[in-house]
């Protein structure tokens, strides 16, 4: 499972069953178990500073606090049962205060939550994403370089460090979608405002996303605009024909077309009318694939709420009048 879908959707009932069938640790999930909820144990420090650098310096992962993780008969760590914390605010209030002093330099967007059991006493979980900074040396007195490899965390050799710290700083796209005013009227009943979503990518990566790739498939029940995203049929990368049958619109620029950090590009558009007595607006739902050069490819679903939509639209109403 992806690490960011575990750790926001992982339930107390998940994580029995994680104990009941023996859960294996791998690439992206590790159990740990503390010995002082104030994490002022040796042990406790060292953990958490192995994990923030190994998973860092590798592909990301979730830490899952408060499970027992021991070898099984086949030499393979495993969840074997619950350790629970307490006081567990405690050990959420130490655990951020230990998260930027844990490696350097600090990993930025990790996340920690607690999953209560009974009064102040659970388990948390720790995501810790793949970072385009690093390596990160693993401190509180470690002063190592960490990776994960399976199902384990692994001290650094040196030619590791060596591709790291000459690693290329690495793009980042992700879909981005905009509300907008696109006019309206009246009829001989109601007024109406056109909304309009237009799509873009976003790098919120460190490096140039060179030839940018979007593939779209519309899910609910929504029109892409054809006159592109400015009125007049153009649109933010070149429109590329589809595979025969295929419902997706797919676009894409050649390695000269980039888009810089921190920057986005508006690629298409949805438009669609709304009336001024309308109860809700329908969810704009679309399957995407997204890539450039040198990088994987993204695939998701987003999701914009049609109660948003429908909140942004009555807040255009003034316009016509």
């Amino acid at each position: 499972m992806d690490p960011e879908k575990l750790y926001s959707e992982l339930t107390l009932a998940e994580i029995d069953r994680y104990i009941l069938e023996s859960q294996e640790e791998h690439l992206t999930l590790d159990f740990k178990i503390i010995n002082r909820a104030n994490l002022s144990h040796a042990d406790d420090k060292k953990n958490l500073a192995k994990a923030l650098s190994g998973f860092a310096n590798s592909s990301g992962g979730v830490i899952i606090w408060g499970i027992e993780g021991r070898k099984n008969a086949e030499g393979i760590d495993c969840a074997c049962g619950k350790k629970e914390i307490n006081p567990l605010s405690l050990f959420m209030s130490r655990l951020n205060e230990l998260t930027g002093e844990a490696v350097s330099p600090t990993v930025a967007a990790v996340r920690h939550r607690p999953i209560v059991i009974s009064d102040d006493c659970g388990i948390a979980l720790t995501i810790v994403p793949e970072s385009d900074s690093g390596p990160h040396m693993a401190k509180l007195g470690e002063d190592r370089y960490y990776k994960r490899s399976g199902d384990s965390f692994y001290r650094m050799e040196h030619y590791d460090l060596e591709d790291m710290f000459g690693r290329r700083k690495k793009p980042k796209l992700q879909l981005l979608a905009k509300l907008a005013f696109a006019g309206g009227g009246s009829n001989r009943v109601k007024k109406y405002v056109n909304v309009q979503v237009t799509l873009a990518l976003e790098n919120v990566g460190r490096g140039v996303a060179k030839a940018p790739l979007l593939k779209l498939i519309i899910k609910s029940n929504h029109q892409l605009s054809k006159f592109g995203i400015d009125g007049n049929g153009h649109f933010g990368l070149e429109q590329l024909p589809p595979a025969t049958g295929s419902k997706s619109h797919l676009f894409g620029g050649s390695s000269t077309t980039v888009i810089h950090p921190g920057t986005y590009r508006e690629i298409c558009a949805i438009c669609f009318e709304i009336d001024q007595d309308s109860a809700q607006a329908d969810d704009v739902i679309i399957d995407y694939l997204i890539a450039a050069e040198d990088t994987k490819a993204d695939l998701g679903e987003y999701v914009y709420r049609g109660e948003d939509i429908l909140q942004f639209a009555r807040s255009q109403f003034s316009k016509l009048e």
